[in-house]
């Protein structure tokens, strides 16, 4: 598996950078981008291989070479459920999905609450890493003064919820709620004092649990019942109050899978006020609508619900002018059996999708479509991801970063089947199924390593290594 030890050459093709495409060769060595190589009409690929003699010479003719995804939202319920998924097999969807990189949120069993848990997840995922990956730090009311630690221990990031744990929540979920004013302020002053990004589930407690109770005395048990409690309100004015209740603190604020139109433009405006806010956008809200999905029932309930057609292009024009910095899939799988409970009471199912073999597909279709270039693309799913959470040798093809890199063909299609990928609860991921795509993965490489080609995991578990913050930038 992978490059030859004395390095490689990837010749022929189109190198995908933050503001522009060029015709260039890499030349790898120990992991290392050392050095790209604009053809210009000459023959870099033989100087290159001239270079690093016995270099192996990878033809990337015909195909972009893009950096390698930074996925900063998944949840690999590892430990805690192997039946819906493993990190081994996340890893593994995630190398087939031109994934490199995956911040893994807090969740499991037990729940990231201080030192001692983050370290023991690690212990237990390290050995099943294909690809590259960092741990969050949970933050909530119930382990404030265990802030610090965690970030010492190289918690990647910190999440928090703005809502009360649920009935039936995986225990441990206090350690990354704060409902209330005072606890979200105790909690972003902590992270304030670390330099690391509180990533913020922002939809208010009060308003969807209130609606929720009216849905359920009601009667109503579909799916549209599900997204009425949790209207576009909820969300822009919990929004509103974390960049309020952040700014106080001092804190680096980061929207979590940013789903309305008032949202994106709270954050506008909090940016141009020269506040340390960034956003993510997932897949799911950029691709589907209530109205379109609304027939997969509880396959297609999420948090926050899918909305409508108005939010989903503001959502892309928030991609466009960099108002959203980043996506990440909020890859969250749950089974068949988990979620057919949801065709006769919706609140029974739970909330998540899969996304992991996803999103650079359908990325590369919008960019096929005209939506985003190339070059924006890379700066979305890779750059923006790199800088904010302070992942520097990540993020970018470009000398000395790490050769994490993907070679795509812009012109296949296909089909999207779950029952080819490789996540355990695969069947459920019906959201997706069916999905025509205009532009693949070919082959995902890390650290100069092949992981993946051609839909084939070729990585090994235990490959892929912990990355810590290191001189982010807001």
């Amino acid at each position: 598996m992978g490059a030859s030890r004395n390095g490689l050459v990837v010749a022929g093709g189109r190198v995908v950078l933050p503001e522009r495409i060029i015709d260039a060769d890499l030349l790898v060595r120990d992991g290392k981008i050392v050095a790209l190589r604009e053809r210009l009409g000459r023959d870099t690929a033989a100087e290159a291989a001239a270079e690093l003699s016995g270099a192996e010479t990878v033809d990337a003719s015909g195909l972009m070479v893009m950096a390698g995804m930074i996925d900063t939202h998944v949840h690999l319920r590892d430990p805690g459920h192997p039946h819906r998924e493993t990190f081994s097999t996340g890893t593994a969807a995630a190398a087939v999905g031109g994934v490199t990189t995956v911040l893994e949120m807090p969740s499991g069993i037990p729940a990231v609450a201080d030192a001692a848990s983050w370290h023991y997840k690690n212990d237990v995922v390290a050995p099943k890493a294909i690809v590259d990956y960092g741990l969050y730090g949970g933050a909530g009311y119930s382990n404030t003064g265990r802030i610090v630690e965690q970030a010492a221990a190289g918690a990647v990031a910190f999440k928090s919820f703005m809502n009360a744990p649920a009935p039936g929540a995986d225990p441990g979920f206090d350690s990354r709620a704060l409902p209330d004013d005072a606890s979200f302020l105790a909690a972003m002053k902590a992270i304030a004092s670390t330099g690391r990004v509180a990533v913020v589930h922002a939809e208010s407690d009060s308003i969807c649990g209130c609606l929720a109770a009216q849905m359920k005395t009601s009667g109503r048990k579909d799916l549209r019942a599900h997204a009425e409690s949790r209207p576009p309100l909820a969300e822009e004015e919990a929004v509103a109050r974390a960049i309020l209740l952040a700014g106080a603190a001092g804190a680096r604020l980061s929207i979590a899978h940013i789903s309305t139109g008032a949202a994106v433009e709270r954050v506008r405006r909090a940016k141009a006020k020269g506040q340390m806010v960034t956003a993510e956008a997932c897949p799911h809200h950029l691709f589907h609508t209530l109205t379109a999905s609304e027939h997969l029932g509880p396959y297609a309930k999420i948090n926050p619900p899918l909305r409508e057609e108005a939010d989903v292009v503001a959502l892309w024009a928030g991609i466009a002018d960099g108002t959203i910095d980043y996506i990440g899939t909020d890859h969250a799988p749950y089974t068949t059996v988990d979620k057919d409970k949801g065709w006769d009471d919706i609140w029974s199912a739970p909330s998540g999708v899969h996304g992991l073999e996803s999103v650079v597909p359908a990325l590369l279709t919008a960019v096929n479509q005209g939506k985003l270039t190339l070059p924006q693309l890379t700066r979305a799913i890779s750059l923006r991801a790199s800088q904010v959470f302070g992942l520097v040798s990540k993020g970018e093809v470009r000398e000395g970063a790490d050769a994490d890199f993907i070679l795509v063909d812009m012109d296949r299609s296909g089909v999207i089947d779950p029952g080819r990928q490789h996540s355990v609860s695969r069947e459920a991921a019906k959201l997706w199924a069916g999905r025509l795509m205009r532009g693949a993965v070919v082959a995902t490489y890390v650290r100069g390593r092949i992981v993946a080609k051609d839909g084939k995991v070729l990585g090994q578990p235990g490959f892929g290594q912990l990355v810590r913050p290191g001189g982010g930038r807001p």
